[in-house]
């Protein structure tokens, strides 16, 4: 099981947590080192021990791994600590982790248990389409590891397990030490969020890769009309009713499969909007 980097203090026990067992790590340590751009067996060294990261190399970990802003600080201080060459030096880092152990401490006695992420967690799940769709994805039984994830929404694997990490430590999803399901943790969208507009460019973005996926199922309708005023508040009302009557059914269906649901229906003309108003 995946564990945060702040319950480590050593960030070679960290690494070896987070690359898993063996059958997992071989896998992970090639593409940590194409990533980073060092032969596997560097990597190998580092999780033995043999060999110190740099900071550098660290910092590409960084981005491998797929840590947030603190995640990345506390582990840049782990490996400098490690790196230290004198005692002194080795306590200054160690303390510099205490502060930042310190500090979440009582941001979370501050904030209490709470049913939502935080602020710059949730901009981070709406930064891309991947995080939504792997987040559904675990209310189907069969998705549940990150391999069959990967496959089954075509997204690499290393970016598949970055993700499922993040869900995991915001809650949003939940990791038995071999699977995964959807966490006790909600995100909701309201209608005055600044996420919105990143939301829905980022399903767009996804609609247009499925349109070269040709499949049988897919739906895709696009049209400029043009129509009487008095018809348009009649037209948005239909399609509000068809939206209702869709999640209605969508809230009681078995989860078996991933679908993208996007609905759009907007004025064309900035100018015609205008005189309207």
């Amino acid at each position: 099981m995946s564990s945060a980097v702040f319950d480590f203090k050593d960030y070679r026990r960290y690494l070896l947590n987070h690359f898993g067992d063996k059958s997992r790590r071989k896998g992970l340590k090639s593409s940590a080192a194409k990533f980073i751009g060092v032969h596997t067996t560097l990597i190998s060294q580092v999780l033995h021990g043999q060999i110190l990261l740099n900071l550098e190399q660290a910092d590409k970990l960084n981005q491998f791994i797929g840590h947030n802003e603190e995640e990345s600080h506390y582990f840049l201080l782990l490996v400098q600590k490690a790196r230290a060459g004198t005692k002194s030096l080795e306590n200054y880092f160690q303390n510099q982790m205490e502060q930042v152990l310190k500090s979440r401490q009582i941001i979370k006695k501050r904030i209490g248990k709470v049913d939502s992420i935080a602020a710059e967690d949730e901009l981070r799940y709406y930064s891309a389409w991947q995080f939504a769709a792997i987040h559904v994805s675990l209310s189907i039984p069969e998705l549940n590891t990150p391999d069959r994830i990967s496959k089954a929404l075509n997204i690499p694997i290393v970016s598949t397990r970055a993700i499922l990490d993040f869900l995991v430590r915001t809650e949003l999803a939940n990791n038995d030490g071999r699977n995964y399901s959807i966490g006790s943790k909600h995100i909701h969208l309201g209608i005055d969020s600044p996420q919105v507009r990143n939301h829905h460019i980022n399903w767009r973005i996804r609609t247009i890769q499925s349109l070269d996926q040709n499949f049988k199922n897919n739906f895709h309708y696009s049209s400029a009309v043009t129509l009487a005023r008095k018809d348009v508040d009649t037209i948005k009302e239909l399609l509000m009713q068809n939206l209702n009557s869709a999640n209605k059914i969508i809230q009681t269906s078995k989860e078996e499969v991933t679908y993208g649901m996007n609905f759009d229906f907007y004025h064309l003309s900035s100018l015609m909007e205008s005189i309207n108003q």
